[in-house]
């Protein structure tokens, strides 16, 4: 358990970890070759940063988002693609849910075509090691990249 002193010193390493993590060589999900067992990761669409999550197990995870078989659970950030675009194509968006995915074709197509996108995009990891560091590192990271358009924090 971190005590409030151990706390404000991660805050102190956050700036030093973002940079870390952005100057990363740039990877695609086909070559994950030599990632850290456990840390934090960014998905690049067009250069920019679009998704930041967090794993103890990042190849598997960082597979999982863009694998035709996942789950809306597994599959979150393709979820919230999804959802996104169920939104612009005037989809009742409360109604696009985890389980409307499974059984309305239409859901389940803009799901697949999410999983495909993510699949498509390039990644930088960084480790960070602990649940509290990662937690605290995942939303830094993502106010300070400006991805809070699919990192959302809601519970599900």
């Amino acid at each position: 358990m971190k005590t409030i002193e151990q706390f404000n010193e991660m805050i102190q390493t956050l700036p030093v970890l973002l940079s870390k993590l952005q100057s990363s060589p740039t990877i695609d999900r086909e070559n994950l070759q030599g990632i850290p067992i456990c840390g934090i990761y960014v998905f690049y669409e067009n250069q920019e940063p679009i998704y930041v999550g967090r794993s103890d197990r990042l190849k598997q995870r960082l597979l999982e988002h863009g694998q035709p078989s996942s789950v809306p659970n597994s599959a979150t950030f393709a979820f919230n693609l999804a959802k996104d675009k169920a939104e612009t194509k005037g989809f009742d968006n409360p109604v696009f849910t985890r389980a409307t995915v499974q059984t309305i074709p239409e859901h389940r197509d803009l799901f697949l075509e999410a999983k495909r996108r993510v699949a498509a995009m390039k990644l930088r990891v960084v480790e960070v090691v602990g649940s509290v560091d990662q937690t605290v590192f995942e939303v830094y990271a993502a106010l300070a990249l400006k991805t809070t358009r699919y990192n959302s924090f809601e519970n599900h």
